[in-house]
């Protein structure tokens, strides 16, 4: 097993199997994210825009407070305003200040921002139809739920 790992890493043998499994799902994971990046590149996004604008486009005409949206993000960053303001001088997201709380700002995706998802979408498709080539959805299935016990311990 893990022969193309090896092979990827320069590597003749792994410590020990959960070595493999950890090594295995980084390597995967910068795959998927380099992949995804260049698609996102296309549209003018970073990974983290995209994510931002994705959350958004789930929250319907409410929006999301800057906080709520830094919880939902797959990488949880500090800088979260920052990322807003680039996607707000695009044009794909608006703000509001709260008239309850005036510490609250809530973030809307903007028609622009849909159009920008909307227009991304075949492209990320292409994502799951190219696992789909490699993968069962039994497969999948099993990927899903050890992926959620690595979660739950971290």
């Amino acid at each position: 097993m893990g022969e193309i790992l090896k092979k990827r890493l320069k590597m003749s043998k792994f410590e020990s199997p959960y070595q493999e499994a950890i090594l295995g799902l980084m390597v995967s994971a910068s795959q998927l994210r380099a992949n995804m990046d260049r698609t996102l590149a296309s549209a003018g996004l970073t990974g983290e825009q995209y994510n931002i604008l994705r959350i958004l486009r789930g929250a319907t005409e409410c929006g999301h407070p800057c906080g709520e949206i830094g919880e939902r993000m797959m990488d949880r960053a500090s800088d979260v305003t920052r990322r807003i303001d680039a996607l707000e001088k695009q044009g794909l997201v608006s703000r509001e200040r709260s008239t309850d709380d005036r510490r609250v700002v809530k973030v809307r995706i903007t028609e622009q921002g849909i159009s920008v998802l909307d227009s991304i979408a075949p492209k990320i498709h292409l994502f799951e139809e190219e696992l789909r080539s490699k993968l069962s959805e039994d497969e999948v299935r099993s990927l899903s739920n050890i992926c959620e016990k690595i979660i739950e311990v971290s």
